[in-house]
């Protein structure tokens, strides 16, 4: 039986049956090229062309399989320093105060923060839906003659039945409409003094009145210390 060419193996040509398909590596493309010159016909050797074209075939592999190595590696450390990076800033950010993008307010000891957002133009009327960490719509308010630009609304930190809510993290939505009824868009974010850096699947995460605000979600960082010391 003929050995198997070089060429054959690295374009496989379909067949009726499902097999497995292992990967070639420079191992196997060495072992392969000696079996073939082992085995070929002493009358009919190898032509150079094809000879040559199977040696360029095993070179480009190689550079490839280097190249996947190296870029592998390069990958990873790119990973381990723009994480060093990250935490780095995330732990000088404390005591620093900060605004984020984010949809968050909170209730602490000192009552509920604000929620802040920034209306594209005036708005005459919408809602804000409060949810608790589960998702749920907790408190509905409603809002009139929103100017364009930033806003900050506050709320008592109740239910819609008038019940105190729990101390923690809510997220609210915010619905606006103009005059004609056409929906008015809307940014929101939150400021307050970095309090803490806690790390989630290697991310690091803002502190800020109780609720985790990622690094990269910070727009502006003030450069007066926010702790009032």
């Amino acid at each position: 039986m003929d050995a198997q060419s070089i060429s054959d193996i690295l374009n496989p040509q379909p067949t009726d049956q499902t097999q497995k398909q292992d990967i070639l590596g420079k191992e196997d493309f060495l072992k392969m090229l000696v079996a073939q010159m082992q085995n070929q016909n002493p009358l009919e050797p190898m032509k150079d062309q094809e000879f040559i074209q199977q040696m360029t075939s095993f070179s480009s592999l190689e550079q490839l399989q280097n190249m996947n190595d190296t870029l592998s590696q390069d990958v990873q450390w790119n990973m381990m320093l723009s994480q060093t990076i990250s935490n780095t800033m995330a732990t000088n950010l404390i005591g620093r105060e900060v605004t984020a993008q984010a949809n968050v307010t909170s209730i602490t000891a000192d009552g509920a923060t604000p929620i802040k957002f920034t209306s594209d133009s005036f708005a005459t009327g919408g809602t804000i839906t409060i949810k608790d960490g589960n998702g749920k719509a907790v408190r509905t308010l409603t809002v009139s003659n929103i100017q364009p630009g930033d806003n900050s609304i506050t709320w008592d930190g109740k239910d819609d039945n008038g019940d105190s809510l729990p101390s923690g993290s809510y997220s609210y939505d915010i619905s606006l409409q103009d005059a004609r009824g056409n929906s008015v868009s809307t940014e929101t974010y939150t400021s307050g003094v970095v309090q803490g850096v806690r790390y989630f699947n290697g991310q690091a995460y803002l502190v800020i009145d109780g609720s985790f605000i990622p690094l990269a979600d910070v727009r502006n960082v003030s450069l007066q210390d926010g702790s009032g010391g």
